[in-house]
C-alpha cells in the first residue's frame, strides 16, 4: 500500500510539474524581404518571409500555413501550404510565402495603374491569416497580420 502511495505521489507531483510549465502559443514576430517582380511570362511574382517565434523549451511542429495577400485592397492570392515543419526550441523560423499573379489584379481602373506603374507609387501590402502549429498533443492557431508598402521591382 505504501509503495502504491509513493509511486502516486511521484506520478502526480510529475504530472503536475508538466502542465504548470505548459506550452505556451508561438508569436508571430513580422513580414520582411517583401519582394514583387514582374515576371517574363507577365505575371507578378510577390515573396515575403513571415517570422515565426517558438517560446517553449520543446520543438513544435508547423503544420499548416493559411495567409491570404491583399493589395491595395484587392485580394490577389492564398498561400495554402500543407506540412510537417520542424521548429526548434527558443528560437524563430521564416516561413516562405509567394503569390504569383496576373497584374491586372493589381489595378481595378487599367489606366490608373499604368500611371502608378509609371511613377513609382508604393503599393500597400495586407498578409492576414494563421499558422497552426502543434507540440506536445497541444494545437495552436497563430494569427498573422501585417501591412506594409513596397514598389515593383522589374
Amino acid at each position: 500500500m505504501k509503495r502504491n502511495f509513493t509511486f502516486f505521489l511521484i506520478f502526480a507531483t510529475l504530472m503536475l510539474s508538466m502542465t504548470s510549465c505548459g506550452v505556451k502559443e508561438p508569436e508571430f514576430r513580422s513580414i520582411r524581404n517583401v519582394e514583387m517582380i514582374s515576371l517574363e511570362d507577365g505575371n507578378i511574382l510577390l515573396k515575403a518571409d513571415a517570422d515565426i517565434y517558438n517560446p517553449n523549451g520543446v520543438s513544435l511542429t508547423i503544420k499548416e500555413i493559411h495567409v491570404d495577400v491583399m493589395v491595395n485592397d484587392e485580394l490577389i492570392g492564398t498561400v495554402d501550404q500543407f506540412l510537417e515543419r520542424e521548429m526548434p526550441k527558443k528560437d524563430e523560423v521564416a516561413l516562405p510565402l509567394e503569390v504569383k499573379f496576373p497584374p491586372k489584379l493589381l489595378f481595378s481602373n487599367f489606366l490608373t495603374g499604368l500611371m502608378n506603374m509609371a511613377t513609382g507609387q508604393d503599393f500597400e501590402i495586407n498578409y492576414v491569416g494563421y499558422v497552426k502549429t502543434k507540440a506536445m498533443g497541444i494545437s495552436f492557431t497563430v494569427p498573422v497580420k501585417s501591412k506594409q508598402k513596397i514598389k515593383l521591382n522589374s
